[in-house]
C-alpha cells in the first residue's frame, strides 16, 4: 500500500511522463514532412514503357517538394504538388530524370526509361 506522499509523487511522475509523451508525439506529427523529405509519384505512364509516338506526357505528384525539374529544366507544379509535362521522345531508348527538392535543399531523384518504337 502506498502512502499519501508516495501516491502524490507517483501521480506527479505519471503526469510529467504524459506531458512529455504528448509533446513528443505532436513534435513528430508537426515535423513529419520535414523528416521524410521530398517524394515523386509517377501516375502515368508507367516506367520502362514503349511508345509509337514522338512525345510523351508525364503526369505525377511531387510530395513535400518546393521545386521539381525534368532533365534539369524546371516544371510547374500546382499547390497540391501535381504536375503534367509533355516532352519529346528521341528514337530508341530515352532516359528522363525527375528531381524534387524540398525547402531544406534535400533532393529525391526518379529516373524514367521509355522506348520510342516509331519508325
Amino acid at each position: 500500500m502506498l502512502t499519501r506522499y508516495e501516491t502524490k509523487k507517483l501521480i506527479k511522475l505519471i503526469s510529467y511522463a504524459l506531458v512529455i509523451l504528448i509533446l513528443t508525439g505532436y513534435t513528430l506529427f508537426a515535423t513529419h514532412d520535414l523528416l521524410l523529405g521530398p517524394e515523386i509519384v509517377i501516375l502515368e505512364p508507367v516506367n520502362i514503357n514503349s511508345f509509337a509516338t514522338s512525345s510523351v506526357t508525364i503526369v505525377g505528384k511531387a510530395k513535400r517538394s518546393q521545386n521539381i525539374t525534368l532533365n534539369d529544366k524546371s516544371i510547374t507544379i500546382d499547390e497540391m504538388g501535381n504536375f503534367r509535362e509533355t516532352t519529346l521522345l528521341a528514337k530508341g531508348y530515352n532516359i528522363f530524370k525527375l528531381t524534387a527538392t524540398d525547402r531544406l535543399k534535400r533532393q529525391k531523384e526518379y529516373r524514367l526509361e521509355y522506348i520510342n518504337t516509331l519508325k
